[in-house]
């Protein structure tokens, strides 16, 4: 059975990290998604919150070929604040995969809500303010 990833942040495809460089034979882009979820501005990075209200947050699957590397070269960058669990994420084409999804545990009040539901669209706009 393949595992399936759904990011959302500085993990996406067009966003330029070089932690990525180390799971890059370990993953495969397969398309976008999106969950329900509310997306917050943490500082440096996003942070989801699963919702039921019908918000939602767009992101990027990957199927990963090799689960024991990429999983542990993620979980130590996400850390403490995230919570690697399965969800279920609607693909573009309408079909649902269910994915690791890594999902913001503290509390986020005080955190700046992202006023749309994409991550990269987000940081585009808050460069130019």
């Amino acid at each position: 059975m393949i595992d399936y990833l759904f990011v959302y942040g500085t993990l996406r495809k067009r966003y330029d990290l070089k932690l990525k460089d180390r799971v890059k034979n370990g993953w495969k882009y397969v398309g976008q998604g999106k969950v329900g979820a509310v997306l917050y501005d943490i500082g440096s990075y996003p942070g989801a919150v699963k919702d039921r209200s019908g918000r939602e947050v767009v992101g990027d699957v990957f199927s990963v070929h090799d689960p024991a590397n990429v999983f542990r070269v993620l979980d130590k960058y996400e850390g403490k604040e995230f919570e690697r669990k399965k969800g279920k994420v609607r693909m573009r084409n309408g079909e649902a995969v269910n994915a690791w999804i890594y999902w913001y545990v503290p509390d986020p009040a005080g955190k700046r809500p992202v006023p749309n539901k994409d991550y990269l669209n987000y940081l585009k706009n808050k460069s130019i303010h």
